[in-house]
């Protein structure tokens, strides 16, 4: 009888706790030392990029409300039932705000309570070379250690590859590139999608022109390996920090891969419109908390925009717009590369913008950011400041490319408009090319306010012009060694201005030698800038431009090499006020910003050294 009420005992607790048994193998599932895998063919997947985690017990505002996303992320992912449960959930890069061992500790405590496995994507901020705590993490959440990785899912094929900053050396991006081309080959009869934090198509916003992958042949060849076998069909992204609404106006289709910066919950970069059913207004989570699902069945795919814990979705178009290389020139070509005109084509604006470049920007629905059109017989540039969390510049400039040759004269008529706020301005650059395309020289025509504080304009323009990223610094480092004039303008608005330029003298006083390499050909560019506040305030910047024209004529008529309205401008610049630099009176408020300008000219510095160290060169990649 004893025996008998034990076998009755022992069926009893077995049934009572069948359930939690049961939950075991789920949770082991996590770490069979493989990314998931099913042949299922109908499946749902959410993308989370740049949950950007800090400390758990950050004091910093925007670091608390991360925190506070991703844990409701978490809750509402394993609620979920049914066919809106997902089968797993790619966080694709920028896992913590910054590389510390508590933010990898913060987002593992609060995954670890999710249950449906992680695919985990290295971003830029998530460590650099041999920084072990990236696989750590992985090892933890997923089971294995693997930067570079694929798995099949149903039908498709995934593959997952690190941000940059694991291989900035040359022979470490040629073995990333021959290991891309592999896999890709290697499943060349499957469909696949990619995942990769650094976007490789140009955005519409001038902050994101130069924090891409670099060199730019190295781009080029991602690009070119990604489209190779054409069976990649959905290229997926984060870092840009992004809505659904700019998500999906941003998607491009590039010789039939669909390439898509992933919404973000991380406050978003400037492009300053979202659906308005998404709107929180009054609430710490209004324009953050983005995410997407990515509904297969079979092989088709449906991708939809969400907010945590919001009802509304939006599902995205089934087709995007194709890219073309007229959209923006420079996204795979250096300025010095591109046509050159023997002469200055259409400077009177007659025939529109013919014979100029414009740089590609984000076009809003209503009220748009960046302006450029003719407009009775006028080149009108306007830039309106939008919101966002990167409260820096932003511009808008046309540009083009025209043989250099003796006695150049340019005159330029143009007028400007007033800001109500300080924070905007204009320029007129002319940047000197030798016969390969090599930046030799930089002449620089600029006003507005608070001009010290412009950050990303310079490294835009140093991408474009060289095809490798330089820090904030890099015009400060071209005038102190020789390589550029910088001319400070007291513009009036509403006035009319002449500006009158002997670009010949001036090139002529520019680092004159024995090796200096001769002139070949010239880009000059107009443009505004303007800054970005988180508020919405509205900074502007306006250009009207009458006409430019550049002769050569054999006489010089002038007796100063610039002039405006008829007076000399004498006064160059050593340190160059326009671009952002070090002040010694700056006040407690800003030794937070000080320290991290100090970050990125450490940075700056290291990935310097290690240019030159690896000599990684665009013959490296060609």
């Amino acid at each position: 009888m004893k025996k008998f009420s034990k076998i009755i005992f022992v069926l009893i607790y077995l049934c009572c706790f069948t359930p939690t048994i049961a939950q075991e193998p789920i949770k082991e599932s996590f770490k069979k030392g493989s990314p998931p895998t099913s042949s299922k063919q109908k499946f749902m997947f959410l993308i989370n990029s740049d949950p950007q985690m800090g400390d758990e017990h950050t004091e910093k505002k925007g670091l608390k409300i991360l925190n506070e996303l991703l844990e409701m992320f978490v809750t509402e992912t394993n609620k979920r039932k049914g066919k809106d449960k997902p089968d797993f959930v790619v966080w694709d890069g920028d896992l913590v705000w910054d590389a510390f061992q508590n933010a990898f500790d913060n987002f593992q405590r609060i995954v670890s309570k999710m249950n449906v496995p992680s695919v985990l994507v290295h971003g830029n901020h998530d460590g650099y070379n041999d920084d072990p705590k990236f696989l750590n993490l992985q090892q933890n959440l997923s089971g294995y250690k693997k930067l570079n990785y694929s798995f099949d899912y149903g039908k498709w094929h995934f593959v997952v590859i690190k941000a940059e900053e694991k291989y900035l050396k040359a022979d470490e991006k040629i073995a990333m590139l021959k290991w891309l081309d592999d896999e890709l080959k290697n499943n060349k009869d499957k469909q696949i999608m990619l995942f990769m934090h650094y976007h490789i198509l140009p955005t519409g916003l001038s902050q994101m022109e130069f924090y891409t992958y670099f060199p730019m042949p190295f781009k080029n060849q991602m690009l070119d390996t990604i489209t190779r076998y054409n069976n990649v069909k959905y290229v997926f992204s984060g870092h840009v920090h992004i809505g659904i609404k700019a998500s999906i106006k941003t998607a491009r289709n590039y010789k039939g891969t669909n390439f898509i910066l992933a919404p973000t919950p991380v406050f978003p970069r400037p492009f300053g419109e979202e659906f308005p059913k998404f709107s929180d207004k009054g609430n710490r989570y209004d324009r953050r908390g983005f995410y997407s699902e990515v509904h297969v069945n079979g092989d088709n795919v449906r991708i939809v925009g969400r907010k945590i814990n919001h009802p509304h979705k939006v599902t995205y178009p089934k087709t995007f717009k194709t890219f073309s290389f007229s959209e923006d020139p420079r996204a795979m070509t250096r300025e010095g590369n591109l046509p050159i005109n023997d002469q200055l084509i259409n400077g009177s604006f007659n025939d529109g913008l013919k014979g100029w470049h414009s740089s590609l920007r984000y076009k809003k629905d209503n009220l748009p950011i960046f302006d450029n059109r003719i407009s009775n017989g006028k080149s009108m540039l306007h830039y309106n400041a939008s919101y966002g969390s990167w409260t820096f510049d932003e511009y808008l400039e046309n540009y083009q490319v025209i043989k250099y040759k003796d006695n150049m004269h340019m005159r330029i008529d143009f007028s400007t408009m007033p800001s109500k706020f300080k924070g905007s301005g204009g320029y007129y650059r002319v940047f000197a090319y030798d016969k390969d395309g090599e930046l030799l020289k930089i002449l620089l025509f600029h006003w507005g306010t608070q001009e010290n504080k412009v950050k990303f304009m310079p490294q835009s323009w140093a991408y474009n012009a060289t095809g490798n990223r330089h820090g904030p610094l890099w015009l400060d480092k071209k005038i102190k060694e020789g390589d550029m004039l910088s001319f400070p303008l007291e513009i009036s608005p509403l006035k009319d201005q002449k500006l009158e330029i002997e670009l010949n003298s001036l090139f002529d006083q520019i680092n004159q030698g024995a090796n200096a390499k001769p002139i070949n050909h010239i880009a000059i560019a107009y443009g505004v800038w303007g800054r970005v506040t988180p508020k919405g305030r509205k900074f502007t910047s306006t250009l009207n431009i009458e006409e430019i024209n550049i002769s050569t004529n054999d006489k010089n008529e002038h007796t100063s090499m610039v002039q405006l309205n008829g007076k000399a401008i004498t006064r160059v610049e050593t340190e160059l006020e326009f671009g952002y630099h070090y002040k010694k009176d700056r006040k407690p408020k800003d030794l937070k910003l000080m320290k991290d300008i100090k970050k990125d000219i450490k940075k700056d510095i290291k990935k310097d050294i290690k240019k030159k160290e690896n000599k990684i060169t665009k013959h490296n990649f060609e």
